[in-house]
């Protein structure tokens, strides 16, 4: 399907999930569909990685899960021990998950617990020591505030946003790729979003997930091209698709809508698969960016390579 896009060069995707070794093969193949050719995996177990390291030599650069257990109950002794073995276990960089729902999923949970607690410094001191890149998801879309997180435990999207922003100033020398636009891809938020781009040199952008970007981004086709042409060093191009997915057209429909939207000058076109958030309201419809071969180039491999490397 290559031949029919603007771009025609290979394409790194920075955000992706690793599940079973067994069900690897179809999100390679439909990512080579795409013109995919490496890719961040980000690893729930040593299993997974030396399986996936020996049917895919020279395909992905690792990212190890920080699990969330320790984290969220100030026992970090094991969390910086697992980062300062992270390098000679085969990984190159880190992974944490703080979405708002994260607090559905652990007991215990210290009330009033926050990312920026001084307590967990040392975890992200321990980052910046070993110069391991961590990509760290603070926040979610402003539908999940409005549909989802009426319960004053997940607290306001700014007030996440804020945490998150308190840590990286905390940690100049820490490398953060911020995943989905730095969860703020919404057209609102794209001031604050480049201010941080601005303030913090230490931060990078990934495009994780699909409908999240074709949705928001959509929205003012004249301040999202502005915006990326102004950035284009600081944005990665990601997925966030999980090979624990068995159905292809899910693989298919998320790399055709960021195709779509970063290449082609389309009008509304209907996301190839359903929008949960829109479903009741219409929809979710895509605009093309037409973004400048120059900044193309940048998104789908350079700064990736410049980052991570090419795996091969």
């Amino acid at each position: 399907m290559t031949e029919i896009w603007k771009y025609q060069g290979p394409i790194f995707d920075a955000h992706t999930h690793i599940g079973e070794p067994n069900t690897l093969d179809k999100m390679v193949q439909i990512g080579r569909e795409f013109g995919i050719t490496a890719q961040v995996g980000i690893v729930h177990s040593r299993e997974g990685l030396k399986a996936t390291q020996d049917l895919y030599p020279g395909r992905f650069v690792f990212a190890k899960y920080l699990f969330l257990k320790d984290i969220a109950h100030f026992n970090i002794d094991p969390i910086i021990d697992d980062i300062y073995r992270t390098k000679e276990e085969g990984y190159s960089l880190t992974k944490t998950w703080f979405g708002p729902r994260w607090r559905d999923y652990i007991e215990g949970v210290p009330e009033g617990f926050r990312i920026d607690d001084m307590r967990l410094d040392p975890i992200f001191q321990a980052v910046e020591d070993t110069s391991l890149p961590l990509i760290i998801h603070i926040a979610d879309p402003d539908t999940y505030f409005t549909l989802h997180y009426q319960d004053p435990k997940y607290g306001t999207k700014d007030e996440n946003l804020a945490q998150l922003e308190n840590v990286i100033e905390r940690h100049p020398r820490a490398i953060f790729q911020i995943p989905h636009f730095g969860a703020q891809p919404e057209i609102h938020r794209l001031p604050n979003l480049g201010r941080w781009l601005e303030r913090f040199p230490n931060i990078i952008l990934d495009t994780a997930s699909s409908r999240w970007m074709a949705r928001e981004l959509s929205k003012d086709v004249t301040k999202a091209r502005e915006f990326l042409k102004k950035y284009a060093d600081r944005i990665l191009f990601g997925t966030d698709v999980s090979s624990n997915k068995s159905d292809a057209e899910y693989y298919r429909g998320r790399y055709l809508a960021q195709r779509i939207l970063w290449e082609t000058k389309d009008r509304n076109t209907p996301l190839p698969f359903e929008d949960a958030d829109t479903k009741d309201t219409g929809g979710t419809f895509i605009n093309g960016l037409n973004l400048p071969l120059s900044v193309l180039r940048k998104l789908y491999w350079q700064n990736a390579i410049k980052l991570y490397g090419n795996p091969e």
